[in-house]
């Protein structure tokens, strides 16, 4: 009994022994052909499903695949996934920068419009968020325990901080507006309401006329203010 026991023991140790050989040739063949240019997302896409010996690795590499291949939004998926797990420290950090940059790459903005500008400054203060983390890099002056890190993070800081002074430029140019056009609106009911005068006096003045012409020309066929000894 013992013997067929170890017998299988042996037999699955073979096998992954095997599967671990066969993973690591498939990688290292990935990573030629990824170093020559050769961005092949089938071959990193099936060391994913396998059960690697260092699952990040299959994942990290995966997500350069389609980050190198414009598809940031699957890249971003696998970097994800390469921290979901037990990752080396000196490693970790290398997938939190690609991380970022993929999230940074996904970033459209349309400067003449503040939603846009407003979505950007979400996506970059995420891409922040994942280099700081785990301590790669400080939000603060102090430096992260990985250079490039914290560059990459300085580096987004800058530009969230000029698309916020973009966005306080058009705050202010749209507070300005609304000034002059409330000062517009001002000078228009100022001047509605001189005109508004202006067309009483001349109705007054238009009446008045009436009545005296009709005094003159009617008013001698009356004794107005006489007094009549008969009647």
């Amino acid at each position: 009994m013992k013997r067929k026991i170890l017998i299988v023991v042996y037999i699955i140790l073979i096998f992954a022994t095997i599967k671990l050989l066969y993973n690591n040739i498939e990688n290292n063949i990935l990573i030629d052909k990824y170093k020559n240019g050769e961005y092949s997302e089938n071959e990193a896409k099936a060391l994913t499903n396998f059960d690697f010996s260092q699952k990040y690795v299959a994942n990290y590499n995966y997500g350069n695949i389609l980050y190198n291949n414009g598809e940031y939004e699957k890249a971003i998926e696998q970097y994800d996934n390469a921290l979901d797990g037990f990752i080396p420290k000196d490693k970790e950090c290398n997938i939190r920068i690609n991380y970022a940059l993929s999230i940074c790459k996904t970033v459209q903005v349309d400067e003449d419009d503040a939603n846009s500008i407003e979505e950007a400054i979400e996506k970059y203060e995420s891409a922040i968020d994942i280099l700081t983390e785990k301590g790669c890099a400080n939000r603060n002056d102090s430096n992260g325990h990985n250079e490039k890190a914290q560059q990459l993070k300085e580096d987004i800081q800058k530009e969230i901080d000029r698309l916020k002074k973009l966005q306080q430029n058009e705050q202010e140019n749209d507070e300005e507006q609304d000034e002059d056009e409330e000062e517009k609106e001002k000078d228009q009911n100022e001047e509605n309401i001189q005109n508004a005068i202006q067309d009483i006096k001349q109705s007054a003045t238009q009446r008045q006329r009436e009545i005296e012409t009709y005094f003159k020309n009617y008013g001698s066929n009356y004794n107005y203010g006489r007094i009549q000894k008969n009647w």
